[in-house]
């Protein structure tokens, strides 16, 4: 037991994880007082010679690396014949801790701990230094905020080779590439950008866009299944951000962004487009405030004679009604500031606290009705925009807004409920779902791009179709993506001649319609898809089925 010994001048205190490969114990310095973290290999591999060569690649590695999101590493010797390394102490939390005790994280939260990870992967990947085992138990976060990567320890070097045997499997399987799933040679950095994505799902979401049973059914999920869109669990995601996932779990990794530069990139342009939207809201809820002052507070030839006052003007001396006697001067003056006390007291002193708002806007959220936020959104939400614009909550109270402004439109569209008037907004909304119902899915989108002029609207009405464009112009790239996984999986099986058998009946469906489309039997893809279509219109969570079968129907020729 290591506890209690003297490694040179650091004396072990306890130890603080272990794993596979070793353990990790907490270790101070005898004469400075500074904590080290010290990683010993396991007694078991300690004569394992493939296991201590792969745990002096985690040191040669380390070595390489000299970042502030990065474990820092000091040095390294043997204990009695067994090889540690000592690094930097984190006094901080895992990101699986942070997640198990919160559940979930805001988006706001995912786009800093993600800016600050892009950095660490940006700094290793352009040293030709591979994670190859990202998830949220090797970074942690420090009571700070700043973020740090861990765990290099089956990292690979792409300037050297690599320790394992090609077309073995290494990291943890729930986060893992499909191209590490199926064993391949050369491990790209966009290998560590498809676990980022797994990882800002989990976080956004609560949950893995994929689970199985075992290992092996895990890997053909990465390599061949479809996933929810995180916006499909969780609203309040940007629709942006929503989009960079689906990016980042593209199967070929040439689809997948360029690097982890250009994902940070999309980082903060997502924050930059909530903030707009934010303040956005913030100006029109000035705006209307500032209006209303300007409206009620009119200067009369009174107030402008008592501005001449006070700035010492003199008056003429000519014979004055009475209305510019002295008496009634001091009464107007009087008047005029009791009049300012109050309209001080109303606007401010009178504002609800924006605490009490928040409160009465959380309890609300929670429903499991929509009738309950709509009530959120037009009481204590829009109430806290307009006497608390500045808050810091009030980007979360714009984001529930948002919420059930997209919702409201929802219920609107799937119930068929129109406006006794409608404008051209609504109509062109409505105009946009006929479209999709009758796959002409091309036309359906450029009238979702349409209403997204409306974004910046203040009016709520128009501004609530242009939130639901942008979702289901999202929605209509998930659409096509399937498609075209669709299709992908058809010539995997001409290429390897290996038959796919799809998870779902909507997939087998689909399966067997792409393969009569492609091998020409026209008529018998387009049974199958009417099939699909018929089968999934009643069913709002088999939408993209739908659509894709709709399209099709629509496009193959009788």
């Amino acid at each position: 037991m290591l506890v209690g010994k003297k490694l040179g001048p650091l004396k072990v205190d306890k130890e603080i994880g272990s794993g596979a490969m070793g353990s990790v114990f907490r270790a101070t310095h005898e004469k400075t007082g500074k904590v080290f973290a010290i990683k010993l290999i396991s007694a078991a591999l300690a004569s394992n010679e493939q296991a201590k060569a792969r745990f002096q690649r985690e040191v040669d590695i380390l070595k390489q690396l000299n970042h502030p999101n990065i474990t820092k590493f000091y040095g390294n010797k043997d204990w009695h014949g067994a090889p540690f390394f000592v690094m930097e102490f984190i006094e901080g939390e895992s990101l699986e801790q942070i997640l198990k005790r919160k559940q979930r994280l805001t988006w706001e939260e995912v786009v800093a701990i993600g800016q600050q990870l892009c950095a660490a992967l940006q700094y290793a990947h352009d040293k030709g230094i591979i994670h190859r085992d990202l998830k949220p138990a090797n970074l942690m976060v420090l009571q700070d905020g700043v973020c740090k990567l861990t765990d290099f320890g089956i990292a690979k070097d792409t300037d050297v080779t690599a320790l394992t045997a090609a077309n073995s499997t290494l990291g943890t399987a729930s986060y893992m590439s499909p191209e590490q799933c199926k064993g391949a040679r050369d491990i790209t950095r966009q290998s560590d950008l498809y676990s980022m994505g797994i990882m800002f799902y989990e976080l956004l979401t609560g949950r893995k866009p994929f689970t199985a049973d075992n290992v092996m059914d895990m890997f053909m999920m990465h390599t061949t299944a479809t996933f929810e869109r995180p916006s499909r669990w969780v609203l309040e995601i940007p629709i942006w951000f929503d989009t960079l996932i689906c990016e980042l779990l593209e199967k070929d990794p040439q689809r997948r962004p360029e690097n982890a530069s250009a994902v940070a990139k999309s980082l903060a342009k997502i924050k930059e487009k909530m903030l707009a939207q934010t303040s956005a809201g913030v100006d029109a809820a000035t705006k209307r405030r500032v209006d209303r002052s300007a409206h009620d507070l009119k200067l009369s030839d009174i107030d402008k004679d008592l501005a001449r006052a006070l700035l010492g003007k003199k008056k003429k001396t000519k014979t004055e009604p009475f209305y510019r006697k002295n008496w009634f001067t001091v009464t107007a003056l009087v008047s005029v500031g009791a009049l300012l006390v109050v309209a001080i007291w109303f606007f401010f002193l009178k504002a609800p606290a924006a605490e009490g708002l928040y409160a009465q806007a959380d309890r609300l959220m929670q429903s499991n009705e929509l009738q309950d936020r709509k009530v959120a959104r037009n009481g204590p939400i829009e109430d806290f925009l307009r006497f608390h614009p500045d808050h810091p909550k009030a980007v979360a109270m714009v984001r529930w807004r948002d919420q059930v402004d997209i919702e409201t439109s929802e219920y609107w569209i799937k119930n068929g409920r129109k406006s006794q008037t409608p404008d051209d907004a609504e109509k062109t909304a409505f105009e946009a779902v006929d479209d999709e119902n009758a796959g002409k899915l091309d036309d359906a989108k450029k009238r979702w791009q349409e209403l997204l002029k409306y974004k910046s609207e203040t009016v709520k009405e128009k501004r609530m179709w242009a939130l639901l464009g942008a979702k289901y112009l999202g929605e209509l790239k998930a659409v096509d993506d399937l498609g075209r996984d669709v299709l992908k999986k058809i010539n995997e099986e001409r290429a390897f001649d290996k038959k796919h058998d799809g998870d779902t009946k909507e997939e087998k469906l689909a399966l067997n319609a792409m393969r009569d489309e492609v091998n020409e039997r026209i008529a018998k893809a387009r049974t199958q898809w009417r099939e699909l279509r018929d089968s999934t219109k009643q069913q709002p969570e088999m939408r993209r089925w739908f659509l894709l079968a709709a399209r099709k129907v629509r496009d193959l020729p009788e």
